[in-house]
């Protein structure tokens, strides 16, 4: 679907069909990223339907001259981190004295095979949700630790430790 300037009147407009049509072309993109780092499908949808609805109300912000697709993914990655950071005023967890997080001078590579989109959401899935979090941050939106630890207010050796125990993990689960 193009957004040009008629598509983007249409949907500020509120046209039904326009909005439709554009629900229906962003809806699967987001819903991948949204996998990224939710296991549970309730969590995706509801973080991909708030995104959405976010980008309709602040349409008048959108450039018509930029990616869309990228516009999304940036409200869409705001939305996921206001979820979490949600998700954690009701829980009290600090790893930060349980764990000692080292880190590894090659701990920043990318994984060196690429991974079909089911298998690495299989893969993600073994980690809990806070270091599945982290770790998409990381490798999905390509964040550096101390953005992450910005981000989502937590010590950078804390982010370290979830960056380190998903790459030991994942390691695991690749080599079985």
């Amino acid at each position: 679907m193009n957004f040009d300037a008629p598509a983007i009147q249409r949907l500020k407009a509120n046209e039904p069909k326009a909005v439709e049509a554009w629900y229906l072309h962003t809806f699967p993109a987001l819903l991948l990223q949204a996998a990224r780092f939710f296991s549970q499908r309730n969590e995706q949808l509801t973080a991909v339907h708030n995104a959405q609805l976010k980008a309709l109300q602040n349409l008048a912000q959108f450039k018509p001259d930029t990616s869309m697709e990228a516009w999304l993914a940036v409200i869409l990655r705001n939305e996921l981190i206001d979820t979490y950071r949600r998700k954690q005023r009701w829980r009290i967890l600090s790893f930060q004295n349980r764990y000692e997080a080292t880190y590894e001078p090659d701990f920043d590579e990318q994984l060196d095979a690429p991974l079909e989109l089911e298998r690495a959401e299989a893969l993600l899935a073994h980690l809990p949700q806070k270091t599945r979090f982290v770790f998409s941050l990381y490798a999905f939106e390509e964040l550096k630790p101390r953005e992450i630890a910005q981000e989502l207010a937590m010590q950078i050796q804390t982010v370290r430790w979830h960056l380190k125990t998903a790459k030991q993990t994942l390691k695991k689960h690749l080599e079985s």
